[in-house]
């Protein structure tokens, strides 16, 4: 029984003298890094529409404005605007803050504008949500002169037109 209890009494004092696991941490640094290439995207552009238009009318007829919004993202500045000449008799200024053109449908002359309106700020990213876009709208008018006799033409004339915005 002595001999029992001194061998546990020995096996006791072993296993006090093992030292006890302890937790440790190591750290280390990094950066997080990205290139972002800033872009614009223009929506779908309804049609500005003139309606009818009576040969001589007294009056300049007014086309129903539209509208081109671009969803950019947040911070851009320098948008200029500019019409194309593509379209058989058409005309545009150089480029500039409003685009200015002119051109010719049905034997009708026509000017057009557009012009930037106010800037919808969008929203930051956080670590829990993305970021949205800022919105930027062009307001795309036009008139025709009264007094023109115009083309015989048959059922709405079309005229595809291209505004192009630099940023």
């Amino acid at each position: 029984m002595k001999k029992t209890i001194f061998m546990l009494a020995g096996l006791a004092s072993m296993l006090a003298v093992v030292p006890a696991a302890q937790a440790a941490a190591v750290t280390g640094n990094f950066n997080v890094t990205v290139s972002l290439t800033s872009v614009c995207t223009m929506a779908t552009v309804n049609d500005l529409a003139f309606g009818s238009y009576t040969a001589y009318q007294s009056g300049a007829q007014v086309a129903t404005p539209t509208t081109a919004t671009l969803s950019c993202t947040r911070g851009l500045t320098g948008f200029t605007a500019a019409f194309d000449t593509a379209a058989a008799g058409s005309t545009a200024a150089a480029t500039a803050t409003n685009a200015v053109g002119a051109g010719v449908l049905a034997g009708l002359q026509y000017d057009i504008t557009a012009t930037p309106g106010a800037v919808t700020g969008g929203t930051a990213a956080t670590a829990s949500s993305i970021g949205t876009s800022e919105s930027h709208a062009y307001t795309i008018s036009g008139t025709m002169p009264s007094s023109q006799a115009g083309v015989l033409s048959a059922g709405v004339q079309t005229q595809a037109r291209t505004l192009t915005i630099t940023y």
